[in-house]
């Protein structure tokens, strides 16, 4: 079997009210950027197929009712991603392989965060380590057994005994078992669970070949879909994402667009601007792009269109280059105006496992 690392602590999950627009319900998770860009782009995979492995679940809301959001149950992350991300994300569907300490966390926050549904694949009975890590497993689940489909009684695995307190976070959200993998040495099973999925998440260990198995059948899926591999090891701990070739991301960071003042806006080719220091850095990255309001000087050269954008060249905390303005024939320079950063989408391309392992390239 597959002893699965110590993680998170038990979280209390008493009936009561966690906050006044949770309805009761333990605190909704403000997730990173990262998680929800991913979680959101990914529900562009076709939906599951008609014929699938796994065992049913209690029924979830109709798929009908779920596709008006509850701003209520969804409030929170509501403020952080809007309603469309939202939306997107609803109409997902992972495959999460390995219940451990590592994996029941990641199924609690997909589910409270709202995905359509999640599939659950881990057939290992749980042993003391998972007591540890695990916080829906009790001493009582350690010989709970099931009679299989000979007539022998085998022990439940990790995933049946987790996915009823699963389903019970979310109502919205369908979880049910990958009943026909009995082992998670079965290539053919777990590389089955690839269609029709937005992501497929490892949080266990697996061989490096069928980890680049399921990485290429992810990447040959009809709805490509993206490839998560975690592990928590101790104090230590690995994530690959594979989100294909062209990945888009439409907020990078999450955060506001940034907007400073203007001190001056040189006369030169190309225009270098510098900000007041004591409103504090301008926050920019080079290739962003910024409008400008209400400058004074460089002969109206930047006030014609309100609308117009500029790529930026940073030189510094407090100054920037303006690519392709040359204001080195304007009478006065700027000294006063107003500058707001222009968030647009970043296309990213991802390597796959192999490619990951022959060329990692910088590690955190």
């Amino acid at each position: 079997g597959v002893n699965p690392p110590k993680g998170s602590g038990t979280p209390s999950y008493a009936a009561g009210p966690t906050g006044d627009d949770n309805d009761g319900r333990p605190d909704l998770p403000i997730t990173n950027k990262t998680m929800t860009t991913e979680t959101a782009a990914a529900s562009d995979a076709a939906p599951p197929p008609p014929s699938s492995s796994v065992e049913d679940a209690p029924p979830a809301v109709p798929v009908a009712a779920a596709a008006e959001v509850d701003e209520k149950l969804y409030s929170r992350q509501l403020y952080v991603m809007g309603h469309e991300a939202q939306k997107r994300m609803m109409a997902s569907r992972a495959v999460l392989i390995g219940v451990s300490g590592l994996g029941v966390e990641v199924a609690k926050n997909i589910v409270l965060a709202g995905i359509s549904g999640v599939t659950l694949c881990d057939p290992e009975p749980p042993n003391s380590f998972d007591l540890g890590g695990n916080f829906y497993l009790t001493e009582g689940d350690l010989n709970k057994c099931d009679e299989g489909d000979d007539g022998e009684s085998r022990r439940k695995g990790r995933a049946d005994l987790c996915r009823d307190r699963l389903a019970e976070l979310n109502e919205y959200v369908k979880v049910d078992v990958a009943s026909d993998v009995k082992s998670l040495k079965d290539e053919e099973g777990l590389l089955n669970l690839v269609e029709g999925a937005s992501v497929v998440v490892v949080t266990v260990p697996l061989s490096t070949d069928l980890l680049c198995k399921l990485n290429d059948r992810c990447r040959a899926s009809a709805g490509k879909t993206r490839f998560i591999h975690a592990l928590s090891t101790g104090v230590f701990g690995t994530v690959f994402c594979d989100f294909g070739d062209s990945f888009v991301v439409s907020d990078k960071d999450g955060e506001n667009p940034a907007t400073s003042q203007v001190e001056n806006i040189l006369t030169s080719d190309p225009a270098v601007v510098k900000v007041l220091e004591d409103q504090g850095r301008h926050g920019l990255e080079t290739g962003d792009r910024v409008t400008f309001s209400k400058v004074k000087g460089l002969d109206g050269l930047l006030s014609r269109d309100a609308k117009s954008t500029y790529e930026v060249k940073v030189t510094g905390p407090y100054t920037f280059e303006l690519l392709g303005v040359d204001a080195s024939e304007c009478s006065e320079v700027a000294t006063q105006g107003y500058i707001t950063q222009v968030k647009a989408p970043v296309e990213v391309s991802f390597k796959s496992y192999r490619e990951a392992l022959e060329d990692p390239g910088e590690l955190m």
